[in-house]
């Protein structure tokens, strides 16, 4: 009797305080990446000191251990940012396509320092992971990045790379 009791009392308490959180608990993962980046920028100057932009970069990204769910995948993002008088800062979305098709979608925002013509200082970027598809669905995490803008080999397009520490948790 004392048995049945208790597992009664232990079912009620797991549904009262949420049986779904305990089974869906998964530990954080951290990967450190390295990503190239091409950007595209269409400038429209606003003041004589001041411009908006619009971007779109294409990239790849590898592990720094070279394994991880990271490792070995392609991204795409676009975005805008306000440039004035030195320093910019802007926001945009990334979708990237992980090694068995499905996607994951990040949310960003980034600023740094353009003192004049390419390469710039580095520049640092937060983001947010926000959805994906299929098992991917309900990633949750976050992403820090510095990143590093370097001679451009192709005219009318910045190249450079990202040093990312990304940390997620896939609910199973």
């Amino acid at each position: 009797m004392r048995i049945i009791f208790v597992g009664a009392l232990s079912l009620i308490l797991l549904t009262a305080l949420g049986i779904d959180n305990i089974a869906c608990a998964q530990e954080e993962i951290v990967e450190s990446l390295t990503g190239s980046v091409y950007t595209t920028v269409k400038i429209l100057p606003m003041t004589p000191r001041g411009a908006y932009g619009i971007w779109e970069s294409y990239g790849v990204v590898v592990s720094d251990t070279g394994e991880g769910l990271f490792h070995g995948v392609t991204n795409r993002c676009a975005g805008a940012w306000f440039f004035e008088k030195g320093s910019w800062e802007g926001e945009g979305y990334c979708s990237y396509t992980m090694k068995d098709g499905e996607k994951i979608f990040l949310s960003l925002k980034n600023s740094g320092k353009s003192p004049g013509p390419p390469p710039h200082p580095p520049s640092q970027l937060t983001g947010k992971f926000i959805g994906g598809t299929g098992k991917y669905s309900a990633i949750q995490g976050e992403v820090e990045a510095t990143s590093y803008d370097l001679r451009s080999s192709s005219e009318g397009a910045s190249q450079g790379y990202n040093k990312s520490k990304i940390r997620y948790r896939l609910p199973k």
